[in-house]
């Protein structure tokens, strides 16, 4: 009964992730699009400056190789927030096309 109970849990373990993957490679084919919202975010950088508060856009290369990057400040709860107020910082690094190359997750320590 045991040993039915963890291979039980590894499948839906497998199952789970394998999901997770299968979505995040939607969503990154879904960048590729034209009109994505990193493209947007820069855009607006480039014209206006006006962006979401908590979202932050740097218009040069960044150390992954890419040619701008988009970081979005939210609250522990998800949230966008202005800069001073994060708790969390998530930095795409793009591509040209707005493909998001190189992500990076901070937990800051308010």
């Amino acid at each position: 009964m045991k040993k039915t109970r963890i291979i039980l849990l590894a499948i839906i373990s497998i199952c789970i992730i394998f999901t997770a993957c299968e979505t995040a490679s939607e969503t990154d084919n879904d960048a590729a699009n034209e009109s994505n919202s990193f493209l947007e975010y820069k855009r607006v950088a480039e014209d206006s400056g006006d962006l979401p508060i908590g979202i932050e856009v740097r218009l040069n290369n960044t150390p992954n190789g890419g040619v701008f990057s988009v970081a979005f400040f939210t609250d522990d709860d998800g949230v966008l927030v202005p800069r001073e107020e994060a708790a969390n910082i998530e930095i795409h690094e793009c591509d040209e096309n707005g493909n998001s190359i190189h992500r990076t997750y901070m937990k800051l320590n308010n």
